[in-house]
């Protein structure tokens, strides 16, 4: 248990000194005007990791003080995720007024399914309420980002180089709380010090994927490349580039109408 608490801590040093240089390189590279989602996710992740500190040393793990603190911290950190990751989205539909009010809609529906889905496991206990949330968020963000993609990839959105490592930052760390969360609610309290230290290290991966890519960001604008998925000729993959642009310009017109149509509706 000894080894285990040591360890926790070397990862909560670890955690914090990468989010101190995470968060200047936002600074340096002033990624923060553009990306005011990811950088308050990144404060908040930070005020989380030395609030839970503190409460730590003073309340020790097993106090209701530390317990709640924990929680609510948890709570914010788990909020600021899902609004960096709707930023993400909405950069990269932008343009496609449409298709991005189609998108948040989808998004709107699914926290309120995951705050339903919460309350109805939880028993209204609000730290099952909390990890079931936290499961559920994490899967949906794994499963929208995926789905960005697939979409992306297919119609050739042009994506940048820092918007896709830190979608893809976000993936790899919500996939893996997902199946966090599910041993914590299956076997709770005896695998705790596991679960905490397996999510902080968890976070330290993708926290070296998100500096790497804001390190290496430029501004005022990140460099966007298209590449086929395919070899073909210059003429070939410009003539499928027109016309993937042209059929999602008539997606985004067709779903702006209807959108519109509900609207007058209601």
């Amino acid at each position: 248990m000894v080894d285990a608490l040591n360890l926790r801590n070397l990862a909560w040093a670890l955690t914090t000194l990468f989010e101190i240089i995470l968060f200047s390189y936002i600074i340096h590279r002033r990624v923060y005007r553009t990306h005011q989602a990811f950088t308050l996710y990144c404060v908040v992740a930070l005020l989380q990791g030395v609030l839970v500190a503190i409460a730590y040393r003073y309340f020790g793990s097993q106090s209701i003080q530390y317990f709640n603190i924990a929680w609510g911290a948890q709570t914010l950190v788990v909020c600021a995720r899902w609004l960096a990751v709707i930023e993400i989205a909405r950069k990269l539909l932008n343009g496609y007024s449409g298709i991005w009010r189609m998108a948040s809609r989808i998004l709107f529906v699914a926290g309120a399914m995951i705050l339903a889905y919460s309350m109805a496991v939880s028993r209204m206990r609000w730290d099952l309420m909390i990890t079931s949330a936290d499961r559920a968020v994490e899967l949906c963000i794994g499963v929208f980002i995926v789905s960005l993609f697939l979409f992306a990839r297919y119609y050739r959105l042009a994506i940048s180089s820092l918007e896709r490592q830190l979608a893809i930052g976000f993936c790899l760390f919500s996939c893996f709380w997902v199946i966090n969360d599910s041993l914590y609610q299956h076997w709770g309290n005896s695998v705790s010090v596991l679960w905490e230290i397996s999510g902080i290290f968890s976070l330290l991966a993708s926290l070296l994927l998100w500096i790497s890519a804001v390190r290496s960001a430029t501004q005022p604008h990140y460099s966007t490349v298209r590449i086929p998925a395919v070899s073909m000729s210059a003429r070939q993959y410009q003539e499928l580039s027109q016309e993937l642009d042209s059929r999602l310009k008539l997606l985004d017109s067709r779903l702006n109408h209807l959108l519109r149509s509900e609207d007058s509706r209601s």
